[in-house]
């Protein structure tokens, strides 16, 4: 029986870079777990969006090779969303206020990139996503895509309303479910860059809940005198 090196290596290649993005993402959550726990409440830190940017962009090229629609269709959205988060963190100079007040700009961006990629892919004749997957799987693996996509289109909606990047609780529930069953999917899938993503992700977000229950506890009545 012969080896396929190449085809080893290959594998190899790719799935690190799924790994390095699952990585980023993992390291993004802790860095918003530690800055909340020092704080005391929820809060996102700048190097949150920057880690999560930096992960969808690995996880983008491991999810093209793998060929998943669910997961594809996943971090195109959110790479869109984490740019808008970015330019909410930083005031703009005059010069580019116009282009950092408009939601749309990452959008128009992010579509534009989409749409250059997949004509690439087309034109050279790759197949950029593959639907062996049976139609129930498929189905379990784009509602958990939808609860935990949109998350991010609350939290971006939350964000604009304050004018300032923010984590509603709503966020947190919506990744709770998301994750619980896009880590279903990704065991029929045997991904395991995919179960590493979701298996340990509700634990910090159940955490950031009860700090966000906290912060919006009524303050004790100083007038009430304790019972004898």
């Amino acid at each position: 029986m012969s080896l396929d090196l190449a085809g080893v290596l290959a594998f190899q290649v790719w799935d690190a870079v799924g790994w390095v993005g699952q990585a980023l993402f993992t390291l993004r959550v802790l860095v918003q777990w530690i800055a909340s726990e020092r704080a005391g409440r929820s809060v996102v830190p700048g190097s949150f969006w920057w880690l999560s940017l930096l992960g969808s962009l690995a996880l983008v090229v491991y999810v093209l090779h793998r060929r998943d629609p669910v997961f594809l269709v996943g971090v195109s959205i959110n790479t869109a969303i984490y740019v808008r988060n970015l330019q909410l963190m930083y005031k703009p100079s005059p010069q580019e206020n116009a282009a950092r007040q408009s939601p749309w700009v990452p959008v128009v961006l992010g579509l534009g990139a989409t749409a250059c990629v997949g004509f690439i892919l087309w034109r050279t004749g790759t197949e950029i996503v593959s639907f062996d997957t049976p139609l129930p799987w498929l189905a379990l693996g784009f509602l958990g895509q939808s609860i935990w996509s949109s998350r991010f289109i609350v939290q971006w909606y939350a964000s604009e309303r304050a004018g300032r990047s923010v984590l509603p609780a709503s966020f947190f529930l919506l990744s709770t479910a998301g994750a619980v069953l896009l880590l279903v999917y990704a065991i029929y899938r045997v991904d395991w860059v995919m179960m590493a993503a979701f298996a340990l992700n509700p634990i910090p977000y159940v955490r950031n809940l009860m700090l966000l229950r906290r912060a919006q506890a009524p303050p004790a009545d100083p007038s009430e005198e304790a019972p004898p």
